[in-house]
């Protein structure tokens, strides 16, 4: 998977699942949402939930968006172990 399929899948997975109610429970919270499983972490940082994604899933794929907003608030990366230690 390339980083746009990521991050198309992500946003797909947001919109269908957890957009609606995570916007009016977590506004300005960061989401890691994992595309192979589809479930979700919170954290008040970046780093935070891809650390809790990763966590859970060592080897999966996250898409990373801030709730409640668009375009350059919003990225789609490919985590490892290592990655996250970047935030």
């Amino acid at each position: 998977m390339n980083l746009k399929e990521l991050a198309q899948k992500g946003e797909e997975i947001y919109a269908r699942k957890y957009k609606e109610e995570l916007e009016k429970s977590h506004h300005g919270q960061f989401v890691a949402i994992d595309v192979t499983n589809e479930k979700y972490f919170l954290g008040t940082t970046p780093g935070e939930a891809a650390q809790k994604a990763a966590q859970e899933n060592p080897g999966g794929f996250f898409h990373l968006i801030r709730i409640g907003f668009s375009g350059v608030y919003r990225m789609g990366t490919l985590l490892s172990n290592a990655d996250y230690s970047i935030f």
